[in-house]
């Protein structure tokens, strides 16, 4: 399980993931998406991977969760009735 956490850096933005950090982003939303896209491609080669955006009172709030096993074509038709099991 791999988390990236977006977090207030002074006036810019950073992402921490481990000891690792990423630093520079000028806006939350431009380190958001930075990190959800990282999470994304890792996500697809099969890592559970999460984006957590730090609030000012400590908190934090998952704003992005991969799936490791993500449904295939076949299975959402199925589920949707479109495919016989």
């Amino acid at each position: 399980m791999i988390t990236y956490t977006v977090q207030r850096d002074g006036t810019a933005w950073k992402i921490a993931q481990g000891t690792l950090v990423y630093t520079g982003y000028k806006s939350e939303e431009s380190a958001t998406k930075a990190a959800i896209a990282v999470a994304t491609k890792l996500g697809l080669n099969g890592e559970a991977t999460f984006v957590e955006l730090a609030k000012p009172d400590g908190t934090s709030e998952r704003v992005f969760a991969s799936d490791p096993e993500p449904p295939t074509l076949d299975s959402m038709l199925r589920s949707a009735g479109y495919v016989a099991a």
